[in-house]
């Protein structure tokens, strides 16, 4: 059973509306209406997480792995956070942010719904090692990165992440398309010898990574990507054909 209506559930009972999943050709191409923000009464609130079908990506790690310790490193209003905190129930979720409003939202939701989670006041990478000895029981399993959206700050929030992983830690990356940090990636792949895909079938083509992982799961994320050079290839003729020169992207993917 899909744990999405708890989730979106959870939110309206916070007085917070998701909006997600849209496509941008509804909404005057507007980029980001895949990606979740949330109606306070009025106003929009949050800055734009993970999108609806990125969200229904990880429930599916479900099937694959069964981690203990999750660390986020970016929280906002924390709809990555209570997420992962459904998908998986038995884990402990460590969120790090530095927006004070946002984390408590998202402990509040966490609390009322009995979930193993906490987002905790700090900065990445300063505070990643002392909030996690400080609330996960030992190494992280799994880890989403989608703070700062710029190559240095990518790279500084993967090593201190790392820092408190192990082989199996599979570590996720949002926005690398979206905001061209596909340098970052690379990067990381070279020097700490990772395998990992870009996963351009995403909203935001996000990244993941691993050291070691069970081919099942390696199968299950190809689905959401194909050869770099098919990607490349079906933009050019897109781009060509149908879109004003104008309006084409940077992405460097």
């Amino acid at each position: 059973m899909s744990m999405l209506p708890k989730l979106i559930g959870l939110y309206r009972e916070a007085g917070l509306e998701p909006l997600t999943g849209y496509n941008s050709h509804h909404f005057g191409n507007y980029g980001d209406a895949p990606f979740t923000k949330f109606l306070r009464g009025p106003h929009l609130v949050a800055i734009a997480g993970l999108a609806l079908q990125e969200v229904m990506l990880l429930e599916h790690f479900a099937n694959y792995m069964s981690p203990r310790n999750i660390l986020i490193i970016g929280n906002a209003y924390g709809w990555s956070t209570i997420a992962l905190a459904l998908i998986f129930p038995k884990a402990a979720v460590l969120a790090i942010d530095p927006g004070a409003e946002g984390n408590d939202v998202t402990n509040e939701i966490a609390r009322k719904a009995g979930l193993s989670a906490v987002a905790a006041l700090g900065y990445s990478p300063r505070d990643v090692g002392t909030l996690c000895a400080q609330h996960l029981s030992g190494p992280a399993d799994l880890v989403l990165i989608d703070a700062v959206h710029d190559n240095p700050s990518v790279w500084n929030d993967f090593a201190a992440c790392w820092a408190q992983s192990q082989a199996s830690t599979i570590v996720l990356l949002h926005d690398v398309i979206q905001w061209n940090l596909v340098d970052a990636v690379r990067r990381i792949r070279a020097e700490h010898a990772l395998e990992g895909r870009i996963l351009t079938r995403t909203a935001s083509g996000m990244a993941v990574l691993w050291k070691t992982a069970p081919q099942e799961f390696q199968d299950y994320v190809g689905v959401f990507t194909e050869d770099p050079n098919i990607f490349r290839g079906y933009r050019r003729l897109v781009l060509d054909s149908f879109v004003d020169k104008l309006s084409q992207p940077v992405n460097k993917l």
